[in-house]
């Protein structure tokens, strides 16, 4: 992959400051295949500051932006092209340790999800969520940069070919509008290149391109900040910082902060829309969105954004 230095003044003069991206595992990285996609604009804006958020980079985007191409709410832009290099192997059960940098905390919501890069929906639960995350109040704790995820054992063949899946990262700021992605590339017990093409007789699944110049929604969800508690799960409340992980560059703060874990795959029903009703946590709108719009469970639908609706807890 290419490294680039050259930052155009229009980039240095962004809006966008510096916030917070994936340490380790390797994250996705711009490069030329992002230039082409995003255009030189995007491209810039996150090459001299890769913590920025997409909110403030879309504020000048440029003449060669192409939201369709860039899908920038997916992976902040980042293209799988460009980071071939970088491609993980794991296998079903492995725990993956993650260090996460938060170089300015703002309050808000985050999880740790599995993508699916065709469509940039999410296959099952968050592997792990916060519902108070990098809060301004309290300073960034501990198990918000170092924690852990477990890589599910019932993603079938889903996840074999690299490209075909990526761990998105996702935090999101309500009190200063600002939403922060990174995405890991990965193969679940298949190979580490990326797949041929294959010829077949039926369309391609991929979505058709748009002619708006609107930007696709964010496809990792995560639970709001509530005053009502969480989902019953798997939780901790002492800082879950990964042993082989690098240690934080400040002493770990005591947290009553409840982290939630994925629950185990279950036999009953699937965790995807049930009887037409989108699972808690889901995309329930937003503009362009054409998916069912009822919540699951008596959970409500909520606008967070124009491009991105979410169901949950009442």
């Amino acid at each position: 992959m290419k490294s680039y230095s050259a930052i155009s003044l229009a980039a240095m003069a962004s809006t966008v400051a510096a916030h917070g991206y994936i340490r380790s595992p390797a994250p996705r990285m711009p490069g030329d295949a992002m230039k082409a996609a995003c255009g030189q604009q995007i491209f810039n804006t996150f090459n001299s500051d890769i913590n920025g958020n997409m909110q403030g980079a879309l504020q000048n985007p440029g003449p060669d932006f192409d939201a369709a191409k860039c899908n920038i709410w997916t992976c902040k832009g980042m293209q799988f092209e460009d980071n071939t290099a970088n491609v993980q192997a794991w296998t079903a059960g492995e725990k993956v340790p993650m260090v996460v940098n938060i170089a300015a905390p703002h309050t808000g919501v985050a999880n740790v999800s599995i993508i699916d890069t065709a469509d940039s929906s999410v296959i099952g639960e968050p592997l792990i969520s916060w519902d108070v995350y990098a809060s301004t109040a309290r300073g960034t704790q501990a198990n918000e940069t170092n924690f852990e995820i477990t890589i599910p054992s019932d993603l079938g063949g889903k996840c074999a070919e690299a490209g075909a899946c990526a761990l998105q990262w996702w935090w999101d700021s309500r009190e200063v509008d600002q939403t922060y992605e990174g995405c890991i590339d990965f193969t679940v017990g298949g190979s580490g290149a990326a797949p041929a093409p294959v010829a077949s007789s039926s369309a391609a699944a991929a979505p058709a391109a748009s002619s708006s110049a609107a930007a696709p929604v964010a496809s990792a969800s995560a639970p709001v900040t509530s005053s009502v508690a969480a989902e019953p799960a798997a939780t901790t409340t002492a800082a879950a910082a990964a042993s082989s992980a690098a240690p934080s560059s400040a002493a770990p703060q005591p947290t009553t902060l409840a982290t939630s874990a994925r629950p185990a795959p279950s036999t009953g029903a699937d965790s995807g829309a049930v009887s037409g009703a989108v699972a808690k946590y889901g995309q329930c709108g937003g503009k362009e969105y054409k998916g069912a719009t009822s919540c699951a469970d008596g959970w409500t639908c909520k606008e967070q954004n124009p491009y991105y609706s979410q169901c949950i807890s009442p």
